[in-house]
């Protein structure tokens, strides 16, 4: 016999006034994120701080190459349970080619993007892709628990 969790009267699950503040809060944090980068990518250029690091890498596309890697195995890494969901390795694949497809055109509009700028995007990508993967694949648990 299944019984529903009740506590302080509300039943547990996805309510509409959760997903609003989960909505909110994601919102904050996008936000947020792009305001660090914002403020770091205008400090990296004042200071002159990419001229040094970019002498040893010639252009993005290194760069490129380099943080899409990280973040595959990042991503990959961290989703170990779900490696046996064809449907997981389709999201991955769908997630990094989108990531590409905006690289290619950023790097190709600005050829003068520097290596150090991959590193504050890396992390909220890195972000983003472990939110979306948690949404599409949720843990058995908390599936358990909405029913």
């Amino acid at each position: 016999m299944r019984t529903a969790s009740v506590v302080n009267g509300e039943p547990k699950g996805r309510t509409l006034g959760w997903v609003a503040r989960r909505l909110l809060l994601y919102i904050g944090l996008a936000f947020a994120s792009l305001t660090v980068f914002v403020l770091f990518f205008a400090l990296t250029v004042r200071l002159g701080v990419t001229d040094k690091v970019n002498g040893w890498f010639k252009g993005g596309w290194i760069g490129f190459l380099a943080f899409t890697g990280l973040l595959f195995w990042v991503t990959v890494r961290q989703s170990r349970r779900r490696w046996r969901h064809w449907s997981f390795w389709l999201a991955i694949a769908c997630l990094l080619t989108i990531h590409c497809l905006a690289f290619v055109a950023i790097l190709r509009m600005y050829p003068d993007w520097r290596v150090i700028w991959f590193w504050p995007i890396t992390v909220v990508e890195a972000g983003v892709f472990g939110g979306v993967l948690s949404w599409l694949f949720p843990e058995r648990a908390r599936r358990d628990e909405m029913k």
